[in-house]
């Protein structure tokens, strides 16, 4: 039974809150983040509630674009990588042998390098469309789950009820059906952690200009307050800067908080 503390109602409340304003964000921004009519540099208030840009754009409809796209990328990037992680450690425990020896020698190749470094050499290259970044970070991010439910899927195929689906000539379906119950909550836990990860990267990815320039992630709103000179001249910053930084910083600490308690919540009492 999973007991939900203050603190992770608290995180869930506000991950859904984040989560709805990403689905609800055509409805809830007053302006086309890319229009640019608005005089530039206006403080909070009035039309434009956290203000304009210098190029004249409403700031609160860029941030809340953000919602939609980093965490959008976030979950969505999280998915793959969790799946393809999942799979490949369940293979590498099923088939043993070669098979994993061949999976381990490949993660330790991905893993040499760290991967945020892989990742933003290889988009570089890519092409400025949202679906190759994603690519990329799924792509050079799976190892390390694998390396995480591999360890752990070993130990439940020892396992007397694993063992005796294989001596029953049980086959991959069938093992991995009688894992899962057993491995979900490090998997839920691990799907937690990359979309934390998978948003400091694509926010990284955006703030070094890489990736699709068109989409208005928290990351390329930063860069964008970064960019104009005169943003610590000014309070430009408190309401230019600090918002999509604080959205950032209270996503991955919220998803923190949730797997920290998750994690408690799996221990047996």
């Amino acid at each position: 039974m999973i007991y939900m503390n203050n603190r992770k109602k608290i995180s869930l409340i506000l991950l859904l809150i984040m989560v709805a304003l990403g689905l609800a964000y055509s409805y809830l921004a007053p302006y086309n983040p890319d229009d640019f009519s608005s005089p530039p540099l206006l403080p909070p208030g009035g039309n434009h509630l956290l203000g304009t840009n210098n190029m004249g754009q409403d700031i609160f409809s860029a941030l809340l674009a953000g919602f939609r796209i980093t965490i959008g990328i976030a979950l969505i990037t999280s998915l793959l990588t969790t799946f393809i992680g999942t799979v490949m450690a369940v293979l590498s425990a099923f088939f043993r042998g070669l098979v994993d020896s061949f999976i381990m020698r490949l993660t330790e190749i991905f893993i040499i390098v760290p991967d945020i470094i892989v990742i933003m050499l290889f988009a570089t290259f890519a092409g400025p469309k949202v679906w190759d970044v994603i690519v990329v970070m799924t792509f050079f991010s799976w190892s390390r789950i694998t390396r995480i439910v591999r360890g752990k899927a070993m130990v439940i195929i020892s396992q007397d009820t694993l063992q005796y689906t294989l001596l029953l000539k049980g086959g991959l379906a069938n093992v991995g059906k009688k894992m899962w119950p057993h491995l979900y909550p490090a998997v839920v836990t691990i799907f937690i952690q990359q979309c934390g990860r998978a948003a400091v990267y694509e926010s990284t990815l955006s703030f070094l200009g890489i990736g699709d320039p068109t989409l208005k992630s928290w990351g390329r709103t930063i860069k964008a307050a970064m960019d104009y000179e005169g943003i610590f001249w000014s309070n430009a910053y408190l309401w230019w800067l600090l918002p999509p930084l604080l959205c950032l910083i209270a996503f991955v600490l919220a998803l923190a908080l949730l797997t920290f308690d998750f994690e408690e919540s799996g221990r047996p009492g």
